[in-house]
């Protein structure tokens, strides 16, 4: 009896030991300062925090050096006179015209046109006078100083594509976006046949040879020592004999020339040369 008192007394007293008391925890307050609050947001409104980001385009690819990209034009226009041709000794075939090209609505530009070898042959059997036609080649410019003493530009494409041009959008609102400013090309300088690569001039001497009647002569008539030694009928295309980019068979083909013509001391200023057999010239 005793011992049942005392485990029930320990467990009592065991149970008031080991009462934990309930801690009372508080929840967070917040106290919102209405006051200084506003002015934060007056005083920073006008800050804008903006995510836009510039857009990237990517990067333009490199593409190898290409002679014929080089000054590389396309020109819409019409045929303004007869397509010529000529057999060289050479083997090789060479064709000029000129194109006229509507710089506006009102004005028009005249630009020589060369076709060569199997191009030639194209332009030759099918191009006629008055055709609107889209090429495609090599410009080729030259500023030249007259005798006068004035800066004259002119300009010639090397056609290396040729096109007819539809009918149905052969309108007037197509030459619309042709426009091409040939005075700007220039761009006013004065220039003895340097804006030419060595294969272009080479080829405007081989027009000369294959036709030298459509060439005036000024070898013996210049005023100025800087002038062209010959100079085109039509197009105003200048070549210099002792020109940067001349080939060197040049002197001897020009004297091949003048043995057929005989002396031209005593000519006539601005004498066209006179033509010779295509036999008699060397091939070159």
């Amino acid at each position: 009896m005793a011992l049942e008192q005392a485990v029930s007394s320990s467990s009592s007293t065991l149970r008031n030991v080991l009462t934990f008391p309930k801690t009372l925890i508080s929840k967070p307050q917040f106290q919102v300062a209405a006051s200084p609050s506003w002015k934060t947001q007056r005083r920073w409104g006008n800050l804008k925090c903006s995510m836009t980001t510039t857009p990237s385009y990517p990067k333009p690819s490199e593409i190898p050096w290409q002679k014929e990209l080089c000054n590389s034009v396309n020109l819409i226009g019409n045929v303004a006179a007869p397509v010529e041709i000529k057999h060289l000794p050479s083997g090789k075939v060479v064709a000029w015209t000129r194109l006229y090209v509507k710089k506006s609505a009102t004005q028009s530009s005249s630009i020589s046109l060369t076709f060569w070898d199997d191009l030639a042959h194209v332009a030759s059997q099918h191009l006629q006078k008055g055709y609107q036609i889209h090429v495609s080649g090599r410009l080729i410019i030259d500023t030249v100083e007259t005798e006068e003493g004035k800066t004259q530009t002119y300009y010639k494409v090397v056609a290396q594509q040729l096109n007819f041009i539809e009918r149905n959008f052969s309108s007037a609102s197509s030459s619309q976006g042709q426009e091409f400013d040939f005075a700007m090309a220039g761009g006013g300088r004065k220039v003895s046949n340097a804006v030419n690569s060595t294969g272009s001039v080479v080829e405007s001497w081989n027009a000369f040879f294959a036709n030298p009647g459509e060439w005036w002569d000024n070898r013996n008539n210049k005023r100025n020592p800087k002038a062209p030694d010959f100079k085109h009928k039509d197009t105003g295309e200048a070549l210099w004999i002792e020109g940067r980019y001349s080939p060197p068979w040049v002197k001897s083909q020009l004297e091949i020339l003048d043995s057929r013509m005989g002396s031209f001391a005593g000519q006539n200023a601005r004498m066209p040369v006179g033509m010779v057999a295509a036999d008699e010239i060397v091939s070159f």
